[in-house]
């Protein structure tokens, strides 16, 4: 893996895109280095295709002049000039989002030492963030994150979806994530931290993490570094092959998983889904999270039919047919982004 890049995109078919992209989320952040912004001025004049592109990805809005305009940086001893460069490529244009990232505003009132960023994946789609400090993050489908990276804490906020974590081990920069009302700081390790809207499953497939409760809403610059040598009520500590189930109010759950599982729950690293004797409904939620096409149940007896299958992520295709063939249903599709699957009759 190429660990000079800031970001590097997996899976994706097309690499201008989605470099498009990320240069939107680091001008996102507002806080570019005189580096980067060279970087900048070079990526876009060697193809005439990047500038294409980041066209597409913009959305102009009311005061771009004057906000692209601060990023040059006036007092630096080495001026890089990026107005007269994106002027013709910006300005002129007000278009959809970029097909890798959300909808992103520039804005660039932030604390020099402090390093912002947002990283953000539509419906099927997976990225990877490579840091400075060398900390890797695997986005999983619909996932949002932000980061502020300072001389004294890493905290990544998981504001939707899922993520793995590769930490660099920093003893004098914790790495911290903020999800729901929970954080989670990493001693040394690699997890999973999926935010779902009735609990938070944290998966510690390396080394060991510590979780901790936090008021929601908490502001990124309120958040305090875990003490490592004492316990609260709520903390739990989470080692490697164990999981973390909390809901809203419930106490943490721990449980062991075997090896196999694990695999399997990581399996969206490699664009594959795998079920190993799963309730259907549990399945069809899953293939649902990365696919605009969603597949409903019409009666709740096919609920707990028992699943065992792999497949390629967004192919939910090939899941209708396994279940015509083998279970005597059938499929209707309701609209252009509905599917109902029920029992023939």
């Amino acid at each position: 893996m190429n660990r000079n890049n800031k970001v590097v995109s997996l899976h994706t078919e097309n690499i201008i895109d989605d470099e498009a992209s990320t240069w939107l989320v680091r001008l996102d952040n507002g806080n570019l280095s005189e580096q980067s912004r060279k970087e900048l001025k070079v990526w876009l004049s060697a193809d005439k295709r990047h500038q294409v592109s980041l066209k597409a990805m913009a959305d102009v809005w009311d005061g771009m002049d004057e906000v692209l305009l601060n990023l040059d940086d006036k007092n630096s001893s080495e001026k890089t000039l990026l107005w007269p460069v994106l002027e013709p490529i910006l300005k002129p244009l007000a278009l959809v989002a970029s097909m890798s990232f959300l909808a992103v505003f520039l804005w660039l009132v932030m604390p020099s030492d402090v390093q912002k960023n947002s990283y953000a994946t539509l419906i099927g789609q997976q990225m990877d963030a490579t840091f400075n400090d060398g900390s890797i993050i695997h986005l999983n489908t619909n996932t949002r994150i932000e980061t502020e990276f300072s001389d004294k804490k890493r905290i990544i906020k998981l504001i939707k979806g899922e993520a793995l974590f590769e930490v660099a081990h920093d003893a004098n920069r914790p790495f911290i994530v903020y999800a729901g009302d929970r954080l989670v700081q990493a001693i040394g390790t690699k997890f999973v931290v999926h935010l779902k809207s009735e609990n938070i499953q944290v998966t510690v497939t390396d080394g060991k993490v510590k979780m901790s409760k936090v008021a929601l809403d908490t502001k990124l610059d309120d958040i305090k570094v875990l003490n490592n040598t004492t316990m609260q009520k709520d903390d739990v500590y989470i080692a490697k092959g164990e999981k973390v189930i909390v809901g809203s109010n419930k106490p943490p759950k721990l449980t062991r998983m075997k090896p196999e599982n694990i695999e399997r729950k990581l399996a969206w690293l490699d664009k594959k889904l795998i079920f190993e004797n799963e309730e259907l409904f549990d399945v069809i939620e899953e293939i649902n999270r990365y696919d605009d096409v969603k597949i409903v149940l019409k009666e709740p007896s096919l609920h707990n039919i028992r699943i065992s299958g792999r497949f390629d992520l967004g192919d939910s295709e090939a899941l209708i047919e396994a279940l015509e063939l083998s279970f005597n249903m059938k499929s209707l599709r309701l609209d252009s982004n509905k599917i109902l699957l029920a029992k023939k009759i």
